[in-house]
């Protein structure tokens, strides 16, 4: 019975420095996407609470690592987006997403324009 409470102990324990370490590396310093990414990134707008941004990818682009802060998506078309190794993910035009901050570099792996608009909520890191 010890054997087994030492062994789940060290599982949480492991599994605790892993989530440390990944919450690290994903709040790394990364530029913002403007910054990073140009092309694919616009401001359309912008005051003291939000800035929005327009996203175009096309088909086969990809965009570099980059960070956002607390945000929301609203997407204008259909699109397959991929993250790294992760399995493609599917959106459709008029869906809305919202999430903390992160970081990613997302390839278009469909085959026509994803295009959306991100409201990034300034001085936030948690949505609400």
């Amino acid at each position: 019975m010890k054997s087994r409470i030492g062994a789940l102990m060290l599982a949480i324990l492991g599994a605790a420095a892993t989530s440390t370490s990944m919450a690290q590396s994903t709040t790394r310093k990364l530029p913002d996407a403007v910054t990073a990414d140009p092309k694919h990134y616009t401001v359309v707008f912008e005051n003291d609470i939000v800035r929005l941004l327009r996203v175009r990818l096309d088909a086969g682009d990809t965009a570099p690592q980059h960070a956002h802060v607390a945000y929301c998506a609203i997407e204008l078309s259909d699109s397959t987006l991929k993250e790294g190794d992760a399995q493609p993910s599917e959106s459709k035009a008029g869906q809305v997403f919202c999430g903390d901050a992160t970081s990613h570099g997302p390839k278009n792996v469909g085959k026509a324009l994803a295009e959306s608009i991100v409201v990034e909520f300034k001085n936030r890191q948690k949505a609400r």
